[in-house]
């Protein structure tokens, strides 16, 4: 980075730049179009090329290592080899997939995919939501099988809970009531977590990490397949699953919302066990995942949104939101 300029936290890299400079190592036809597509934890640009699509994903400065990325690679080939359906890697011509990027905040790294099949969501439907329930249970599957461990950071209680609890206690300093039972939850998740699953295959294993099902598209016959898997890591494959519970009306409290999300978990839980039967303790397990996918996502918004939003919206409001799910789940589980 030039010394004269100012540093920059957050940048939006040209598209324009990003098909001269780093789409021109791929084997795509001369005429292909990036445009820009999504801010988020990645950016992502959408890439036209002749009659294919594709989707350039670039990730953030200090986020994701090198390393990190190239196993998410390694991941995904390794699974679509072994009939998982995923959106695969695209390789550059010199037999490479990551590229390293000079960005004015720091060194980024993107990875071209091609784009999945058919529509995402699943809207309800019960055999997509049945047939993603076995998708899953033939990733967590297969990805037992991979010979050499899978080189990323664990999905484990301090990465799920302390770690957020840590970024989500200075926002509620002038709260400690607040605060104090957002820690009792989460102790309390931990210790129960503790109690049911072993640290072992197949119930710990390699997981997606972000099951909330806009992960994914139907194809024909409304086969899934799975994108995204950026939040990959080693976990408990009962959280791993539990994600999909929290995510339909995240922040409902009626007994209408739970009663939808118990269905919808019991569907995908048709598919999943048709591929691998869950435990009891896994069962049990399964139902711990909103709150701490709830701190988790408490820690992670404030962790990374501010970044491109500014911390004005991190307000008494914002506690409130959440506080009022906290307390109704207390009220039922503590």
């Amino acid at each position: 980075m030039n010394r004269s300029s100012f540093p920059v936290q957050d940048s939006t890299l040209s598209a324009t730049a990003l098909a001269e400079r780093v789409l021109k190592r791929y084997d795509l036809p001369s005429r292909s179009v990036c445009r820009f597509f999504r801010k988020g934890i990645c950016d992502t640009y959408r890439v036209e090329a002749g009659s294919r699509e594709y989707f350039l994903k670039v990730y953030k400065s200090g986020r994701r290592t090198k390393l990190d990325v190239s196993e998410e690679v390694r991941l995904l080939n390794y699974l679509a080899a072994h009939a998982v359906s995923v959106a695969r890697p695209v390789r550059r011509r010199d037999g490479l997939y990551v590229s390293r990027l000079a960005a004015p905040e720091g060194i980024r790294y993107s990875v071209l995919f091609r784009a999945a099949p058919g529509v995402a969501g699943d809207d309800g439907d019960h055999n997509r939501i049945r047939a993603l329930g076995a998708m899953v249970g033939r990733m967590h599957q297969c990805a037992d099988k991979m010979r050499a461990p899978y080189r990323r950071s664990h999905l484990d209680m301090r990465h799920l809970v302390d770690d957020n609890l840590q970024v989500i206690a200075p926002l509620t300093a002038h709260r400690q009531a607040d605060f104090s039972l957002i820690c009792e939850i989460g102790e309390t998740c931990k210790q129960r977590i503790s109690q049911l699953l072993p640290r072992s295959k197949p119930e710990y294993g390699i997981c997606h990490g972000d099951l909330h099902g806009g992960d994914v598209c139907y194809g024909e016959n409304d086969k899934p397949v799975l994108f995204d898997f950026d939040s990959s890591g080693c976990g408990w494959r009962a959280l791993d699953i539990g994600i999909f519970l929290a995510s339909d009306e995240w922040m409902g409290i009626t007994s209408e919302a739970e009663e939808r999300r118990q269905h919808q978990l019991a569907v995908f839980l048709e598919g999943y066990s048709h591929i691998r039967a869950l435990t009891d303790a896994e069962l049990t397990a399964v139902q711990l995942a909103p709150p701490i996918r709830h701190i988790f996502l408490m820690g992670h918004v404030l962790r990374y949104t501010a970044v491109q939003e500014g911390d004005n919206w991190a307000n008494d409001g914002f506690i409130d939101w959440h506080m009022t799910w906290y307390k109704h789940w207390a009220e039922n589980n503590l």
